[in-house]
């Protein structure tokens, strides 16, 4: 009995540190932007992070933070928002966006150029929040391009100040090796 029990440990120690070292399978998560026109000559949003929540919690994308004019991202053009950021394979069921402030827009009113500052509620600090619902695969990079719409997202009170109450969905999502 003390001969076989001397075999099982090690053996047991042997077989868990195969799993413990096995690594766990990968993909990447990549995000475009995009937009569709509006009756602006510019909107200019700050995006400070990207977030995505899967089955581990919320992670941190590799961002490219800054200001992004959306309307220079129409008809087919997108900007990338999140480099390839490597994720273990699983479902992805929300992004994500933190804004920063000095967001504005900018419209012509007789020849004029106006700069309107525009406000935010809470996009600062809790982010805005999209549903995904897609899954990273192994050695496969998932692409989502989101359509931030500009033209719905902005609106003039009562008292002639502007907001930004954004508006944003999952235009495509795709993978390539």
């Amino acid at each position: 009995m003390k001969k076989t029990i001397k075999f099982l440990v090690p053996a047991l120690f042997i077989l868990a540190l195969t799993f413990a070292c096995k690594k766990e399978e990968q993909g990447q998560l990549k995000v475009l932007l995009t937009d569709a026109p509006a009756d602006f000559t510019e909107v200019n949003v700050n995006i400070t992070e990207v977030w995505a929540h899967y089955s581990g919690g919320w992670v941190e994308l590799n961002a490219n933070t800054g200001f992004y004019d959306l309307l220079q991202l129409q008809n087919g053009v997108t900007d990338v928002l999140a480099d390839p950021t490597a994720l273990p394979t699983g479902k992805i069921n929300q992004m994500r966006l933190v804004l920063g402030g000095n967001n504005y827009s900018v419209e012509v009113i007789d020849s004029v150029s106006v700069q309107h500052p525009l406000l935010l509620s809470s996009q600062d600090k809790t982010g805005l929040k999209i549903n995904l619902n897609s899954e990273v695969l192994a050695n496969q990079t998932m692409v989502v391009t989101l359509d931030f719409d500009a033209g719905s997202s902005i609106v003039e009170t009562g008292n002639g100040e502007y907001k930004l109450k954004p508006v944003i969905k999952v235009a495509d999502v795709t993978y390539v090796p």
